[in-house]
């Protein structure tokens, strides 16, 4: 079986999302001036620590929406393919969950900024479901591969 219009594009588009993610997030500590907004009193591991999570997961994202492109090119059918679309959305679904339960602290001026940021997760949860749910073949296939 060919990959289908919807696996290919949903993919597509998620994991283009992620690479712009991961993109924008190598730059947050020169947009927002980390640096100097972590002095004071902070303990230079705990500022470290800040600078080395961004880039890591910057960098897991970027690789994790390299993968998706890679996905949207393979056979609905292939087992790995399906498998690591279910995953990413399971991470996405975990990420806005955490995201609706312990909102970002913003300034008012920024209040307005929580609705794309959750809008974000929203939209590769439904990209990477619709990928799933209209690729989706009997029951007894998905028990054979595994999904």
């Amino acid at each position: 079986m060919k990959s289908s219009r919807s696996w290919t594009w949903t993919l597509t588009a998620a994991g283009l999302l992620q690479i712009g993610l991961a993109i924008a997030h190598y730059g947050l500590p020169t947009m927002f001036d980390w640096s100097s907004g972590i002095t004071g009193g902070v303990a230079p591991q705990l500022r470290w620590v800040l600078f080395l999570f961004n880039f890591s997961w910057s960098t897991v994202i970027l690789g994790v929406g390299a993968l998706m492109l890679y996905a949207a090119r393979l056979n609905t059918t292939v087992p790995f393919a399906r498998r690591f679309v279910l995953m990413a959305m399971l991470f996405w679904i975990a990420h806005g969950s955490y995201m609706v339960a312990e909102p970002m602290p913003l300034p008012g001026r920024l209040a307005w900024l929580q609705a794309p940021l959750l809008a974000f997760p929203v939209t590769l949860v439904a990209l990477l479901g619709a990928s799933l749910f209209t690729t989706r073949q009997s029951r007894t296939h998905f028990a054979r591969v595994g999904i």
